[in-house]
C-alpha cells in the first residue's frame, strides 16, 4: 500500500497515540506477571536479588509510561525522534524482562517452563501492544527471545542428553519468527484501518459539505419561488379583482365571452402559482393534517363525481370500481388534494381510452387506485417523477401541463398522511397510482368526508376594512366589495387602519400580509382587535415565503394567497355573514 508522506506523518502520530495508551493499560498485568516470576525465583536466589530485579521491572514500566504520555503531547518533537524514544524504551523494557532468565541455572525445569510460557506470551502481546510497529516490536522481543534461546541450549538436560532443552531454543526461534510475520500483518491492518477511516471522515465530510449546499440551494430556491410567486400574484390580484367585478355586470354577448376567457385564463394562471404555494407550505412544514373517521366509498363517489365532466370533455370514458365500502381515519381534504392532483395528471397524459377511479380492500387495508390508459412512464424516469419541476414529456413547457409539482405534492402529503403510494407504468398501456391506508374496524361515528359551505349570491352588506399599501389593490378590491353589496373603509397601514376605524366597527378586516417599512398585517389585526376585540380578519399575501406562512400560522390568523378569487371571496364573507348573524340571534334570545 503506497501512502502519501503527509498521510504517513498522520499515522506515526496515530501510531504514537496508541503506543500512549498502552503505556497506560500494560502496566497492571506485566506488573502482576512479574511479581508471581519474583516470587518464584526467590526460593532459589538472594530475595534481595529477585525483588531489586522487580523493582528495577517497575520503575521502567513507570518511566515508559511517564515518558510516552508525555512525548505523545509534545508537538515541537519531530515524529523520527519520537520514535527512536519508543524503541529505546522497548528495548530497555524487553532487556530488564529478559534478566530473569538468568536465574535459569537454578531453579527448576517446572519454573523454567512457566517463566518461558509467560515470557513467549508478552512476546505475543507485544504485536498488539506496539500496533506491529516492526523496530518497535523488535526492539521488546529480540533480548526476550535471544537470551531464551540462549538459556534453553546451555542447560544441562538429564543423564547430560540435552536435545529436549535446544529443541525448546529451537522452537522458540521458530515462534520469534512467526511472531515477527504477525507483526508485520498486525501493523499493515493498522494502517488499513486507519486509512479506512480517515477516508469514510473525509467521505463523511464531503457529504455533510454536499448536503449544505443542497440545502441552501433548496432555501435558495424557496426563496427564489417566494419572491417570484409575491412579484406576480400583485398584479394578478388586481387583474382578477377587475376582471370577477366585470363579470358581476350586466354586459352584452361579446363582452361576457371576452370575460369568460379571461376568468379562464387567470384561473389557470392561480392555479400554476397555487402549486408553488403548496410545496412552500409543505417545506415550511405548517401543513397539518386533521383526521376523522369516514366511509372512503362516499369521498371517492364524490371525487368522481367532481372530475367526471372534465374526464369526458377530454373525450374519455370516466369508470367507477367501489369494491369496499370501509372506514378509514385521516384528513379527508388532504386525501381529496392526492385524489385531484392524481386524476388530474391522468387526464393531461391521456389522449384515448378511459379514466378509472376504484376501492378495493383486503382484511387490513383498503386501496384507491387511479388507473388511466395513457402513455404510460418509461422505466428510466421511475425514480424522478415525485421530483419538483420534473415532466416527462412538457419539453415545450406548456403552461397547460402545469409545472411539475402535482405528483411532488402528492408524495409529500402522502408521507404527512402515512398513507402508502406505489405506481405501475407500461408503456402504451397507461399508469395506475394505488393509495393504500388502514382500515378501521371499529370506526366511533360516520363524519361527512368533505363539507363545502355554499356562497350565497345575495348581498352580502358587510362593513370591511381593505388595508392595502397599494392604492390599486386598494381599489380593485373595494369596487367588487362594493359589487357584492359591501361597505368599505380603506387605509394603507396600521395606523391609518386605526384611526378610520375609530367610530366605525368593521365586520371583517381584509388585510395585506406585507405593508410598508416595518408594518405588518399582523400589526393591523392586533391594533384593530384591541378597538373591536372579536372582529374575524383575514390575511392576503403574494408572498408565499415559508416564514411567511410559519409567521401566519404561530399568530392564529388565516392566510390566504393572492390571487383571491371570486368564489373564494365569497365563501370567506358569507361565513362572516352568518357568524354574524348567529351572534345577533344568540344575543335576541338571551343566549
Amino acid at each position: 500500500m503506497v501512502i502519501a508522506p503527509n498521510r504517513n506523518d498522520q499515522i506515526g502520530e496515530q501510531w504514537l497515540k496508541l503506543i500512549a495508551q498502552q503505556s497506560a493499560r500494560v502496566p497492571f498485568p506485566v506488573g502482576m506477571a512479574m511479581i508471581v516470576i519474583a516470587i518464584m525465583v526467590s526460593q532459589e536466589v538472594p530475595k534481595q536479588l529477585a525483588f531489586g530485579w522487580l523493582g528495577l521491572v517497575f520503575l521502567v514500566l513507570l518511566l515508559r509510561f511517564f515518558l510516552l504520555s508525555k512525548l505523545f503531547q509534545n508537538t515541537a518533537l519531530p515524529f523520527a525522534a519520537k520514535e527512536r524514544r519508543v524503541i529505546v524504551m522497548s528495548a530497555v523494557n524487553g532487556t530488564v524482562h529478559a534478566l530473569c532468565l538468568l536465574t535459569f541455572p537454578v531453579i527448576s525445569d517446572h519454573e523454567k517452563l512457566f517463566i518461558t510460557v509467560l515470557l513467549l506470551a508478552l512476546c505475543t502481546a507485544a504485536t498488539s501492544t506496539t500496533a506491529g510497529h516492526r523496530a518497535t516490536f523488535i526492539a521488546y522481543a529480540l533480548p526476550v527471545l535471544v537470551t531464551m534461546m540462549m538459556v534453553w541450549v546451555g542447560t544441562e538436560g538429564i543423564n547430560n542428553q540435552n536435545w529436549v532443552e535446544r529443541s525448546i531454543g529451537l522452537l522458540i526461534g521458530f515462534y520469534g519468527v512467526i511472531l515477527l510475520g504477525v507483526a508485520k500483518g498486525t501493523y499493515r491492518i493498522f494502517v488499513e484501518s486507519w486509512v479506512i477511516r480517515e477516508n469514510e471522515h473525509d467521505l463523511n465530510q464531503k457529504l455533510q459539505a454536499a448536503l449544505a449546499q443542497a440545502q441552501q440551494a433548496n432555501s435558495a430556491k424557496t426563496r427564489f419561488l417566494a419572491a417570484a410567486s409575491h412579484d406576480l400574484r400583485q398584479p394578478l390580484h388586481t387583474q382578477s379583482l377587475l376582471i370577477a367585478t366585470l363579470s358581476l355586470r350586466k354586459l352584452d354577448t361579446r363582452s361576457t365571452e371576452i370575460v369568460r376567457l379571461l376568468l379562464e385564463s387567470n384561473a389557470t394562471l392561480a392555479k400554476l402559482l397555487d402549486g408553488l404555494l403548496d410545496i412552500s407550505k409543505l417545506d415550511a412544514g405548517i401543513v397539518e393534517s386533521v383526521c376523522n373517521q369516514f366511509q372512503i366509498q362516499g369521498l371517492v363517489t364524490q371525487h368522481y363525481l367532481e372530475v367526471e365532466a372534465a374526464i369526458r370533455a377530454k373525450g374519455l370514458v370516466p369508470m367507477l370500481v367501489l369494491e369496499a365500502n370501509v372506514f378509514v381515519n385521516t384528513d379527508s381534504q388532504l386525501l381529496l388534494r392526492i385524489l385531484r392532483n392524481l386524476t388530474d395528471n391522468a387526464i393531461k397524459f391521456t389522449e384515448r381510452g378511459q379514466i378509472q377511479l376504484s376501492v378495493k380492500a383486503d382484511h387490513n387495508f383498503v386501496y384507491v387506485s387511479v388507473a388511466d390508459t395513457g402513455r404510460g412512464i418509461l422505466a428510466q424516469h421511475h425514480d424522478k417523477i415525485f421530483q419538483e419541476f420534473y415532466q416527462v414529456e412538457n419539453a415545450e413547457r406548456d403552461r397547460a401541463m402545469g409545472l411539475g409539482l402535482g405528483l411532488s405534492i402528492v408524495k409529500r402529503l402522502t408521507d404527512l398522511l402515512d398513507i402508502g403510494l406505489t405506481f405501475t407504468s407500461v408503456m402504451n398501456s397507461g399508469t395506475q397510482f394505488t393509495l393504500r391506508l388502514p382500515i378501521v374496524c371499529n370506526p366511533c361515528q360516520l363524519t361527512q368526508a368533505v363539507q363545502t359551505p355554499a356562497a350565497d349570491a345575495q348581498a352580502f352588506a358587510l362593513n370591511i376594512l381593505i388595508v392595502d399599501d397599494e392604492k390599486a389593490v386598494r381599489t380593485s378590491m373595494r369596487i367588487l366589495l362594493e359589487e357584492l353589496g359591501c361597505r368599505c373603509l380603506e387605509a394603507g397601514g396600521t395606523a391609518e387602519a386605526v384611526m378610520v376605524t375609530q367610530q366605525n366597527q368593521p365586520d371583517f378586516i381584509l388585510v395585506d400580509f406585507r405593508l410598508r417599512g416595518e408594518d405588518s398585517g399582523i400589526a393591523t389585526i392586533n391594533a384593530i382587535k384591541n378597538r373591536w376585540p372579536g372582529t374575524p380578519a383575514l390575511l392576503v399575501s403574494g408572498d408565499t415565503a415559508p416564514d411567511r406562512q410559519r409567521e401566519a400560522y404561530l399568530a392564529g390568523i388565516r392566510l390566504l394567497h393572492k390571487p383571491l378569487l371570486l368564489e373564494q371571496l365569497k365563501l370567506e364573507l358569507n361565513e362572516v355573514r352568518q357568524n354574524r348573524e348567529r351572534i345577533r340571534n344568540n344575543y335576541n334570545q338571551g343566549v
